[in-house]
């Protein structure tokens, strides 16, 4: 059979059509997931305080009010901006349980039970306990210290010798990604008084997984008021400074400070935005006021994206 010129022309043409949509195939037919996690990274979702210049909590701040810095980018328009108090809590409570604060930790564990006990949780909240002296971190519980009481374990806690601030706050973390839910908001209420002693993880390792995280550290320093400050206080500015936290200085009201932590907590806000830069490596965050210049802000000050934000 005789195929004209124009004809020969013709297939080729739909062949080679037909051989660039098969090529294509194995896009398409990807796993789902894994489009998920390529579309997460190309969001970053901030928690942040806002307050004025008396250190007030400011709750009625609107996507306008804001702006966010990220590597020189101003980003002004978000995916989302909402109160952090529509999203639960994933809370774990770190207490240092080492010989140099062994003076503070029945107090400490006294006022933990009244908090865990009489907060007014909402029903997705989590709570956490972890504690930390001798050679490893001790889980009293994970993630249901609010219906599984803890009592029993607290109670037969006792000092151990060395510190393992840092593999602790590593473990802290590791607990927080087995059931990580982007719905929630991570955070951490350190008891301690800084000081690192047997770690194989280090400071810098710390800050990246919390970071990453987006988990907020409060620390409450356990140091005792007759000793001197040292290096340790300076470790628990850093962390609750790089993550959007709070430090409270030693001898202050345990009870006090865990009511206000709980309404910081309840009365921060949070938003996403649009990757502004497709570049690996880490990004400098943070919050800029558009309409009042008297607010203040505290939020995590970096993140790697590359990493599930």
């Amino acid at each position: 059979m005789h195929i004209s010129l124009r004809s020969r022309i013709a297939l080729f043409l739909i062949s080679l059509l037909v051989a660039v949509a098969l090529s294509y195939l194995p896009l398409y037919a990807a796993d789902e997931s894994e489009y998920t996690i390529h579309a997460n990274t190309n969001e970053v979702r901030l928690v942040f305080a806002a307050s004025d210049r008396q250190g007030h909590l400011v709750n009625s701040l609107r996507s306008t009010d804001v702006a966010v810095a990220d590597n020189g980018s101003i980003i002004r328009h978000f995916r989302s901006f909402q109160p952090a108090s529509a999203s639960p809590l994933d809370l774990v409570l770190l207490i240092d349980a080492s010989d140099s604060v062994a003076a503070q930790i029945p107090e400490e564990i006294a006022q933990l039970k009244s908090f865990i006990a009489d907060s007014a949780w909402n029903e997705r909240d989590r709570v956490s306990i972890l504690a930390f002296g001798g050679v490893r971190p001790q889980l009293i519980c994970a993630r249901n210290c609010r219906v599984v009481t803890a009592e029993a374990k607290l109670n037969t806690l006792h000092a151990g010798d060395a510190t393992p601030l840092y593999d602790a706050l590593f473990e802290a973390a590791g607990i927080l990604k087995q059931t990580r839910d982007p719905e929630t908001r991570p955070a951490l209420i350190l008891f301690s008084d800084g000081r690192d002693t047997i770690s194989i993880h280090s400071l810098t390792d710390i800050l990246r997984e919390v970071q990453n995280l987006q988990l907020a550290i409060y620390a409450v320093n356990s140091r005792s008021v007759k000793s001197f400050p040292g290096k340790g206080d300076i470790v628990l500015n850093y962390l609750a400074a790089s993550t959007g936290g709070l430090n409270y200085g030693p001898g202050q009201n345990v009870a006090a400070i865990l009511r206000m932590i709980l309404k910081d907590l309840r009365s921060g806000y949070v938003l996403t935005y649009e990757l502004p830069q497709q570049s690996a490596g880490q990004h400098s965050v943070r919050i800029l006021p558009t309409s009042d210049p008297k607010l203040q802000f505290r939020s995590r000050r970096a993140y790697n994206d590359l990493a599930d934000q």
